[in-house]
């Protein structure tokens, strides 16, 4: 009965040390780049819900119609606006254009201006913020490179020098 308790304590202390030697610090390494790339996405949705907030509160959205404006060409695609067709009004100014055309200006090409006039459509700092963010969401290579090494690590045991990655 003792050579089974000392063999099955061995046994057991084999597998929790190899558990802590090879695979721990590969688990808290993916713990922790799973938590870096979860608080970045946490900060580009905050920057981007500030953004859009910015947004349309500096121009607000609207349905078109002709008998209660006078004809509105948009300056971003030089179109009219159709009957009940949605706009986007910049408060500041007064400018009017189509509802995905200043979307696709302001969102897409992170301008957070008046097309016309170059008058803000959002504060400074949120567009700031804004940026930040885009840039830092292109330039996401480090988390595959992460991936990468953990990857190796625990399908190998080592880098490819031999030693152990750390």
């Amino acid at each position: 009965m003792g050579v089974l308790v000392k063999l099955h304590t061995f046994i057991f202390n084999k597998i929790l040390l190899v558990f802590l030697l090879e695979f721990l610090p590969d688990l808290l390494r993916l713990a922790v780049l799973g938590t870096r790339i979860l608080w970045k996405h946490y900060k580009l949705v905050r920057a981007n819900r500030a953004y859009v907030s910015a947004i349309d509160n500096k121009s607000p959205r609207f349905s078109y119609h002709v008998k209660n404006e006078p004809v509105v060409e948009c300056s971003i695609c030089l179109s009219e606006l159709v009957d009940g067709e949605e706009g986007r009004r910049v408060v500041d100014c007064c400018h009017t254009f189509h509802r995905r055309c200043l979307e696709k200006w302001v969102l897409g090409y992170c301008k957070a201006t008046c097309p016309l006039c170059r008058g803000p459509v959002a504060q400074e700092a949120v567009v700031a913020e804004y940026r930040e963010m885009r840039v830092e969401l292109e330039d996401s290579e480090w988390i595959k490179k992460e991936l990468a090494l953990i990857l190796l690590s625990a399908a190998w045991g080592s880098s490819c020098n031999g030693c152990p990655l750390v």
